[in-house]
C-alpha cells in the first residue's frame, strides 16, 4: 500500500520531533518522486516560517557518523553480573543502534539527493512549450526538450543564477539593488544581465544568445583569457561546438522567437536545417535522402502542432515524398522514435 504522510509530520521531522517509526515511514515515502517534490515544497514553506533554518546536508552527514562512533559498544566497561541487567542493556543498545542506523540512512539519502535539495528542475518534453514565473518575478518561456535548473533557497534575495540546457526566452525582473541575473550553459557560456529580454539556446551543436531588449554580457568560461562581450538589442551571438564565437549585429529576430507561438519561421532556410529543427523540437529522426534536396531553401511560417503536420506542408511545397521507416513501440523500446525519410519526386511532364 502506498504510504501517505501529512505536512505536519514532515514539519515535525524538520524540527526533530518525529519518532523512529515515523522516520522509517518518511524514508519509504521519499522513494516516490512525487513525494520528493511535495517534500521540497513543504521544506520551502517551513523554511519561510523558520528563517533561521539553513540546510547543511554535509554537516548533518558528518554529525550522524560521529553519533554512530559515540554509541559504539565499549566492551571493557561492561560487567556481566546478573542476566536481566545484561538483557536490558543489550535491548537498549540494539534500540540505539537501530535509531542510529535509521538516522544514517536518512542523512545519507539526503546527501546523495543534495542536488534535488538545492535545485528545482523545470523540464519540457518534445513538442511542449511552457512558461515559468521565478521567485524574483522574472518570466521564462521554455522551448521543447529543455531543462531549467533553479536554486530552491534564497533565489532573488541573494544571487540570481540558473542553468539551462535547451532553449528559453528570459524576461528578467530588474531589482532595486541592480542585482545581476546569470544564465549558465553546459558548454560554459555565461550570460549576465540586469533587466532585459533575451533568448538562450544551448544544445549539442552549440549555444546561441538572441537579444531583443536591454544589454547583456557574455563570457566563455572555458577560455578565461577571452574578454567579455557586450551585446545590444538586435545582436545574435553564437558559440559552436568547437568553441568558435561570433557576434552579428542588427539581425532579424522574429525567426528566432517564433517557437514561443508554436510556429516555425524560415527565411531561405535549407531543407537540411529545417529537418534538424523538426528533429530537435519533436524528438523524431528526419532524414533527407539526397544532397540536392538538402540544399534547397524555403521561406514562410508554419504552425508547429506536430512533426508530421510540418513535414506534410514541406512535402506539398517541395514535391517531396515522406516515408516512415520505423514505427515506435513504447512497450518494447521506450527510446524508439519514428524516422521520416524525405525523397524528391520526379518532375511531372506537362
Amino acid at each position: 500500500m502506498k504510504t501517505t504522510l501529512s505536512r505536519q509530520i514532515i514539519w515535525n521531522f524538520f524540527e526533530g520531533k518525529t519518532t523512529p517509526m515515523q522516520n522509517t515511514l518518511i524514508q519509504e515515502w521519499l522513494a516516490d518522486p512525487n513525494s520528493q517534490e511535495l517534500y521540497f515544497q513543504w521544506l520551502e514553506e517551513w523554511e519561510r516560517d523558520n528563517p533561521q533554518f539553513t540546510p547543511n546536508v554535509e554537516a548533518a552527514y558528518a554529525r550522524s557518523l560521529q553519533l554512530v562512533q559515540e554509541i559504539e559498544p565499549q566492551t571493557d566497561d561492561i560487567t556481566l553480573t546478573e542476566e536481566p541487567v545484561v538483557r536490558s542493556f543489550v535491548s537498549r543498545f540494539r534500540f540505539v543502534q537501530w535509531v542510529a542506523a535509521a538516522c544514517v540512512m536518512l542523512v545519507a539519502g539526503a546527501y546523495l539527493l543534495r542536488n534535488e535539495w538545492y535545485y528545482k528542475r523545470y523540464e519540457t518534453g518534445y513538442g511542449e512549450v511552457r512558461t515559468i514565473r521565478l521567485p524574483d518575478n522574472s518570466r521564462v518561456s521554455l522551448n521543447a526538450h529543455s531543462v531549467l535548473t533553479v536554486p530552491r533557497f534564497g533565489f532573488g534575495s541573494g544571487q540570481r543564477e540558473v542553468q539551462l540546457t535547451g532553449e528559453a526566452e528570459f524576461a528578467i525582473q530588474h531589482m532595486p539593488d541592480h542585482r545581476r541575473f546569470i544564465v549558465r550553459t553546459p558548454d560554459q557560456l555565461e550570460v549576465q544581465v540586469l533587466g532585459t529580454e533575451f533568448i538562450v539556446y544551448s544544445r549539442e551543436r552549440g549555444s546561441k544568445v538572441v537579444l531583443s531588449q536591454g544589454k547583456v554580457q557574455l563570457r566563455q568560461l572555458r577560455d578565461l583569457t577571452a574578454k567579455p562581450v557586450i551585446m545590444l538589442p538586435g545582436d545574435i551571438a553564437t558559440l559552436s561546438q568547437e568553441g568558435h564565437f561570433s557576434l552579428r549585429h542588427q539581425q532579424q529576430l522574429p525567426t528566432h522567437q517564433a517557437w514561443k507561438h508554436r510556429r516555425f519561421m524560415f527565411e531561405n532556410t535549407s531543407v537540411a536545417e529545417i529537418a534538424y529543427q523538426i528533429s530537435e523540437h519533436f524528438g523524431v529522426n528526419v532524414v533527407v535522402s539526397d544532397p540536392a534536396l538538402s540544399r534547397r531553401t524555403l521561406g514562410g511560417t508554419f504552425q508547429a502542432n506536430s512533426a508530421m503536420s510540418v513535414l506534410q506542408v514541406l512535402a506539398d511545397i517541395l514535391n517531396v515524398q515522406i516515408t516512415q521507416t520505423k514505427q515506435p513501440d513504447p512497450t518494447v523500446d521506450r527510446d524508439s522514435v519514428p524516422t521520416y525519410v524525405l525523397t524528391s519526386l520526379p518532375k511531372s511532364i506537362p
